[in-house]
């Protein structure tokens, strides 16, 4: 049920995502997302990982231990009724496939600050990520967890110990402490008309992607 609701929730949140320079769609697609928005998803994303070394360069040893890694570059929160932030990623896998996500986090995370802040999320084991990869909608305290670390969690002599899905949530300056995405929604894009041969666009081109 909460699953249902959280898909009806980003159905409509979908309107709220930036849409420029998305092509026009088809039928089937509740939304269509171009190749330029995607290389821009990735090249933040690059930006991301590169701001999260510098502030913990223990970071980089954990997430080359992972077997794939979200990066969502920012949430926006939404200031009105819905109080949620919202926010487009990208799920690298250790042999480099990529999958695209809408990110959708409901209170209180919204609430206690998420928004302008990057998250880099990484999966430890086999099993989550591809739990994670096969969900139409995966909701987190409903479908799994997310550990959310900081440098403190880093600092003990054998490192931390995450679990199967952990990661961090990052301020311009810091690694941010005591936030929460509880509920949060994760969804994958839709890519159709992805025909020419950008790098953003899987290798079968127009076909739609999902696993």
């Amino acid at each position: 049920m909460k699953t249902r609701l959280a898909l009806v929730l980003f159905h409509v949140l979908l309107m709220l995502l930036p849409m420029a320079g998305a092509r026009a769609q088809p039928a089937r697609s509740p939304m269509t997302v171009s190749p330029a928005m995607l290389a821009r998803v990735d090249q933040e994303s690059e930006a991301v990982l590169l701001r999260l070394y510098r502030l913990s360069p223990r970071a980089r040893a954990v997430l080359a231990r992972a077997f794939g890694t979200l990066i969502v570059p920012g949430l926006r929160a939404d200031g009105g009724i819905l109080g949620v932030a919202y926010g487009r990623g990208v799920l690298i896998e250790a042999g480099g496939e990529r999958t695209y996500y809408n990110v959708i986090a409901g209170p209180p995370g919204a609430i206690l600050g998420l928004d302008d802040k990057s998250l880099v999320l990484f999966f430890s084991t086999q099993d989550a990520l591809q739990t994670f990869l096969a969900a139409p909608g995966w909701v987190e305290g409903e479908n799994g967890a997310i550990q959310i670390l900081d440098e403190q969690a880093l600092t003990g002599p054998r490192g931390p110990a995450p679990g199967p899905i952990a990661g961090f949530i990052l301020a311009d300056d810091h690694l941010a402490r005591g936030l929460s995405l509880s509920g949060s929604l994760f969804i994958k894009v839709p890519m159709f008309l992805c025909s020419d041969a950008s790098a953003a666009c899987a290798a079968d081109g127009a076909m739609p992607q999902g696993r």
